[in-house]
């Protein structure tokens, strides 16, 4: 152990401490005193040794990431990982790509305040409830996802959706949906088969857009 004082030509000390810690390795801190007389120096080094022996030097702060670095291991880790659905997982892209790396992406994920996650919904205030609610799920499932794999000590800040009331289905009644059919008919295959897809099999739009000629093809032979 050992303390060396060095002057300044304007005045005050540079201190310099090196001890030998109780697991063998050496530290060396280094502080510079601009007001500082040799004696008060002194004592000051001295006391900052003692602490030193006795609760260890300062454990490094860890680097967080942006919430841009860190959205790539989100996707594996979280959705990929976990077998999310392809249209889950596209979802999850699409948002941090349109919304939160634009609106957030420098940020470090443990300065992402209260404040900020406003500022996401007034940035989004000419989009639907539902739309606005997705992206800060795919945000607030980020966050606890750091907080879970050490990233983060607590979450920054609390994520509250916006309302979102849901609407009234409207239903078509059977002579309503045997016009439909007619019209649907004239205008051709494809529009027809869209129509009783709905209709007859009831299926929905993302159903319907996902399906495939072959699979069509196929369960028409079965």
């Amino acid at each position: 152990m050992s303390v060396t004082l060095r002057p300044y030509r304007r005045g005050g000390w540079e201190v310099d401490i090196t001890l030998q810690l109780p697991n063998g390795s050496r530290y060396r801190e280094r502080r510079r005193g601009s007001h500082f007389s040799k004696s008060t120096a002194r004592r000051w080094a001295e006391d900052r040794e003692r602490h030193l022996l006795q609760h260890g030097p300062p454990t490094p702060e860890r680097e967080v990431p942006t919430l841009e670095v860190f959205a790539p291991r989100f996707i594996e880790g979280h959705a990929r990982a976990n077998r999310h659905k392809p249209s889950g997982i596209a979802a999850h892209e699409s948002i941090l790509k349109w919304h939160l790396v634009p609106l957030l992406g420098a940020k470090r994920l443990d300065a992402i305040t209260n404040e900020q996650v406003q500022e996401v919904k007034l940035a989004l205030v000419d989009r639907a409830p539902k739309t606005v609610n997705n992206v800060l799920t795919t945000l607030r499932i980020m966050l606890r996802k750091a907080v879970e794999w050490d990233e983060l000590e607590r979450l920054p800040c609390t994520i509250k959706l916006l309302p979102n009331p849901k609407k009234t289905m409207g239903f078509h009644n059977f002579d309503q949906y045997e016009r439909l059919l007619t019209v649907a008919q004239k205008r051709g295959h494809d529009v027809y088969l869209m129509v009783l897809l709905g209709g007859d099999a009831g299926l929905r739009l993302g159903e319907i857009v996902a399906l495939e000629w072959a699979t069509l093809i196929c369960r028409r032979v079965g």
